[in-house]
């Protein structure tokens, strides 16, 4: 047997030989014999120990790595942003294009987008977007007590030769949860993705170390919420990304499915509506409430808030604008989702659930009673797209004053953008045409079924008594025209910290996120530098000048000093 010491130097491993791989005598045959995990787990600590008591090797200090700085952009007429050097103003010549720029706007450009459109920062690393480096250049890191890190730093050390037991089995996979009282909500945990940024000691054991978090807690900021909603994707928008049975459905499956439902609709009957009630009960009511009255516990949490179904007031229909939905506009939005919203696709659930569902919320409204819903309006074929009709559409556009709220090339930031408010005086933004993510549908019938029909309860009106039908399409089109490469609706580039500096008559510090997390991996600072929690890292200038938390690099040797001098670098 040969041996291959770790890239720490800390422990040798031991190596199969081609001849024990053959013969299978070697210890590898008992670690594949090993059917249990906790006997896997067990194991490779046993051949651990083994190894350290042999080699009595000590462990080589890592050099600090030399990282090139980032250009810094002009504040009040001093350099901001800074590098990892002295000199902030210098430019970095090599590495991934992100580490060239200045601007969070200019990076997000670059990042690829999920399905929803926000940044899949597992892709940015994966496919070079970004290099983020493991460790600080401030010093090497202190040698770490013997633990989960140690353990998959060893274990997982490279080598032409396959080392005779190693992490992947645990780590480079997805987690299945299944809760026991709501089997429905399965989630998938990819513990591999996560490890591209952390360490085993950023979660385990002080945020993963409790069990029976409910989603309640995570929208509050525990447990799985110390970054989600902060420096990853929103709980509260992204529950497809978690929950396979919440993921939005293929557009061609989805428009067939509600094809085969329009054709053939499932009449109400009390077993029926009995049925609804309880899939309600299980799905709907944390959000909707229990009287579907959109107060439901997680409604604090949610932007734009729950649906109220007691009002009867409907966006997405096929309906004229004051008209009740048709039953078919129901069954729409709980099979596709509302994306960009709390809203999740039910697709999962068997057409006849989502008809059951269909009736049941119908309930809460004695609107349903008294009125019947109008007829659907008629949308056309589509004609073929054109020139022409692009630049008609550009002229409705501006002629019905659309940019007052969508803004001039359709990002959602018109003049009254900013002032606008639902039913229910809850304020609520344009659409963003540019990120081309549509709430209820990506087809150019259902933006024309919008635009024709308007959104209920919002500041969106209905157009189609208004515009001819060309004209109908050709704002369709033109609408569609804007939206480019998924832009990311996620997380803001930088983080504010308004408490402490306003006690002291000072503005927020502005710390860029985005800065750092395009040049280092999150547990090169946390935990050991700053726990991801609230409240838990007591920062102060006196620190910071002492060499503690963000003095770490701001010295003056890596990156420009913390001083006096400095102080609208980050208090802006």
């Amino acid at each position: 047997m040969r041996w291959l010491r770790s890239p720490t130097g800390a422990r040798p491993l031991p190596l199969i030989s081609a001849s024990e791989q053959q013969t299978g005598s070697s210890a590898a045959s008992a670690w594949k014999t090993v059917k249990l995990p906790v006997g896997r787990i067990l194991l490779p600590l046993v051949f651990l120990l083994l190894a350290s008591l042999v080699s009595g090797s000590s462990a080589r200090e890592p050099k600090a790595e030399s990282l090139e700085s980032g250009r810094s952009r002009e504040v009040n007429g001093t350099a901001f942003g800074g590098g990892l050097e002295a000199n902030p103003g210098a430019l970095a010549t090599t590495g991934p294009q992100a580490e060239q720029l200045t601007d969070w706007a200019d990076v997000l450009e670059l990042l690829p987008k999920d399905a929803a459109g926000g940044v899949d920062w597992v892709r940015a690393v994966k496919e070079g977007v970004i290099a983020p480096h493991p460790q600080l250049p401030s010093a090497p890191p202190p040698e770490a007590p013997f633990g989960l890190d140690s353990l998959a730093q060893v274990l997982n050390a490279s080598g032409e030769t396959p080392l005779l037991f190693d992490l992947k089995l645990f780590l480079e996979h997805d987690v299945k949860l299944v809760p026991k009282d709501a089997r429905f909500f399965e989630v998938r945990f990819p513990h591999s993705s996560h490890l591209l940024w952390l360490n085993c000691s950023s979660c385990h054991p002080w945020i993963l170390g409790k069990r029976g978090v409910g989603m309640e807690a995570i929208l509050d900021g525990d447990y799985c919420g110390k970054c989600h909603g902060k420096v990853s994707f929103h709980p509260e928008t992204g529950c497809s990304r978690c929950h396979v049975n919440l993921r939005y459905p293929q557009e061609e499956l989805a428009q067939a499915d509600l094809a085969e439902a329009g054709e053939d609709p499932v009449e109400a009957t009390p077993e029926l509506v009995e049925r609804g009630r309880e899939l309600y009960d299980t799905f709907c009511a944390s959000c909707h409430g229990e009287e579907g009255d959109g107060t439901g516990d997680f409604a604090r949490f949610m932007d734009p808030k729950p649906r109220d179904f007691t009002e009867g007031t409907y966006k997405f229909r096929t309906t004229e604008s004051g008209s009740l939905p048709q039953d078919i506009d129901i069954y729409r939005t709980i099979t596709s989702g509302v994306r960009k919203s709390s809203m999740p696709a039910w697709f999962a659930l068997p057409g006849r659930d989502r008809w059951a569902l269909v009736h049941y919320v119908k309930t809460f409204s004695e609107y349903f009673e008294e009125e019947e819903p109008e007829e659907p309006i008629e949308i056309p074929e589509p004609p073929p797209l054109n020139s022409e009709l692009l630049a008609l559409g550009a002229a409705v556009f501006a002629e019905m004053q659309c940019w007052d709220c969508h803004g001039s090339i359709g990002k959602g930031d018109g003049a009254a953008a900013g002032t606008l408010e639902d039913d229910w005086g809850l304020p609520i933004r344009p659409a963003d045409f540019t990120k081309g993510v549509f709430k209820v549908g990506n087809t150019d019938r259902d933006i024309y079924r919008t635009v024709a029909t308007g959104l209920d309860g919002t500041p969106m009106p209905s157009f189609g008594d208004i515009l001819e039908e060309e004209q109908l399409w050709a704002v369709t089109y033109y609408v569609r025209s804007l939206a480019k490469e998924q832009k990311g609706f996620g997380m803001m580039g930088e983080t504010r910290f308004p408490r402490v500096p306003s006690k002291m008559g000072m503005p927020a510090a502005v710390f860029p996120h985005w800065f750092h997390r395009i040049r280092f991996k999150c547990s090169a600072c946390h935990p050991s530098i700053f726990r991801m929690e609230r409240g838990s890292n007591p920062v102060s200038m006196d620190g910071i000048g002492s060499g503690e938390w963000c003095g770490r690099c701001h010295n003056g040797r890596i990156a420009w000093p913390a001083g006096f001098h400095t102080c609208n670098y980050c208090h802006r």
